[in-house]
């Protein structure tokens, strides 16, 4: 089974290495998929709506770059499927599991798929050693790093705290749906609030998903993880 090393990691960023080593990874087995298990998440619809709790289940590839969240409300008859795959993302909703609520794809969605599943590239860590990732060393805090897959091209910069540990993604490539279904490109934000150890390594634990709009912050999605479970057949 393949392991991470130091040679893995050379050519990644400081921090990105430093982050591998506090977090555990180094001679751990490389990391081809995972389930991300879900122990409580919430969605904030609009910024002046009430959070709606959700049961969320999660899979990501990594080799060709995959994500899949199915999400049910708990307080109703909703189903939320956001993908990402082949280049495409698709958010497919249905009420009482048989009316269309929700049915976005195109470029837009595609792009703002991409940058989803870029937030959790250091939740597994093996996207960050893959062709389609190139990274650039900012500071011992601070990485940028470049997603080119398919036709779809984003940046977005990972802030490290003083022991290491990863703690918040940034970019201003992802799509914001406005009224009358206009996309407008507006600073957002991932968040990981703490860690957890898991099977002798850290991972993430609280996350919160935040879009820096023209009147204020609008925090639109937190949950807490409660696994990962790596290299699970597909």
């Amino acid at each position: 089974m393949w392991r991470f090393r130091e040679a893995d990691i050379k050519r990644l960023p400081e921090p990105v290495q430093q982050y591998f080593r506090v977090c555990g990874y180094l001679g751990q087995p490389k990391m081809f998929n995972a389930d991300v298990i879900w122990k409580e998440s919430y969605i904030k619809l609009s910024p002046e709506k009430e959070w709606t709790p959700l049961e969320t289940s999660q899979f990501n590839a990594v080799i060709d770059p995959v994500r899949i969240a199915h999400m049910q409300a708990v307080s109703m008859s909703l189903q939320v499927r956001d993908l990402y795959r082949n280049g495409k993302g698709h958010m497919f909703g249905k009420l009482f599991n048989l009316i269309p609520v929700v049915n976005a794809k195109g470029p837009e969605i595609s792009q703002s798929s991409l940058i989803t599943l870029f937030t959790e590239i250091l939740l597994i860590p093996s996207y960050s050693l893959q062709s389609y990732i190139t990274w650039e060393p900012v500071d011992q805090h601070t990485a940028k790093a470049r997603f080119r897959h398919q036709q779809i091209d984003v940046s977005g910069t990972f802030h490290f705290d003083d022991t290491g540990k990863f703690r918040r993604f940034e970019t201003h490539d992802r799509y914001y749906s406005e009224t009358k279904g206009t996309f407008v490109k507006k600073r957002f934000s991932a968040l990981v609030d703490d860690f957890q150890a898991k099977d002798g390594v850290q991972i993430p634990r609280k996350v919160r998903i935040i879009w820096h709009l023209d009147d204020g912050d609008y925090e639109y999605f937190k949950g807490e993880i409660s696994e990962m479970v790596y290299n699970v057949r597909a």
